[in-house]
């Protein structure tokens, strides 16, 4: 398996889809129209980097005709990849983000997606998609499900099929989540000094093994894999790879 890699440094689009995600300004509650637009057009940039990347340093002539993206949210980066094929299908957990989602293509006017409510992805079927796409997902899942949602990924992908996933490997506050996660109460502590409800639920931040993530591409044929580094206070990893 050929592996390239980028400079080490995260790129303005990766910047960008961080800011994205944990802006206050971007919560529902409190959305204008210009953040609206902003957050969305966020989406067509960052896809357009992805794509970009694609053609640069795998596939040249890479045209997906159906698309999976897991961990679709609203639609954020589900929406441009729809754009670029025949179908994309979305999946997530969340059945209120699917439904604002299904409600915003229904604004949009796109007839060409369909969406899936899924915890493990144990619904996708095998060689069914042309390009298989994850960002900012497997950090908030422990490792050994994501594993085996990964394997499930990779099943669903097509010979000549293009995988983009980001995996993160290491956080830069290791030691203090692991003192914080043996503390009695933590997540009540943390939520009472925050102003949050008690039982606010802890965002996971999950690190995986890149010698085992590197060995299930390599069994599923991963081939001509181009790696970029990630950073926002998790250290992590954007794979993009073909399948032979």
């Amino acid at each position: 398996m050929k592996i390239q890699t980028g400079n080490g440094k995260p790129t303005a689009p990766k910047i960008r889809i961080s800011v994205v995600l944990s802006n206050a300004r971007f919560l529902k509650e409190n959305l204008t129209d210009e953040a609206r637009l902003v957050f969305w057009q966020s989406g067509q940039n960052d896809i357009e980097t992805v794509f970009k990347n694609i053609r640069q340093h795998i596939d040249p002539e890479f045209q997906p005709r159906r698309a999976l993206d897991f961990g679709c949210g609203v639609g954020r980066l589900l929406f441009p990849i729809a754009e670029r094929c025949e179908h994309a299908t979305g999946v997530d957990v969340s059945p209120s983000m699917l439904a604002e989602a299904k409600s915003q293509a229904a604004i949009k006017a796109m007839d060409n997606l369909s969406f899936i409510e899924s915890s493990d992805c144990r619904e996708l079927g095998e060689n069914t998609f042309c390009f298989v796409h994850s960002y900012i997902v497997f950090q908030h899942i422990p490792e050994a499900k994501g594993y085996a949602i990964l394997d499930r990924l990779l099943a669903s992908l097509r010979s000549g099929g293009i995988g983009v996933l980001h995996i993160t490997f290491s956080s830069r506050n290791f030691w203090y989540w692991k003192i914080i996660r043996n503390v009695p109460f933590n997540k009540q502590l943390r939520n009472f000094v925050q102003g949050k409800p008690l039982n606010t639920p802890r965002m996971q931040m999950n690190e995986y093994d890149l010698n085992l993530v590197m060995k299930k591409l390599w069994s599923h044929g991963a081939s001509n894999c181009y790696v970029e580094f990630s950073d926002h206070g998790v250290v992590g990893v954007t794979l993009y790879f073909k399948k032979a």
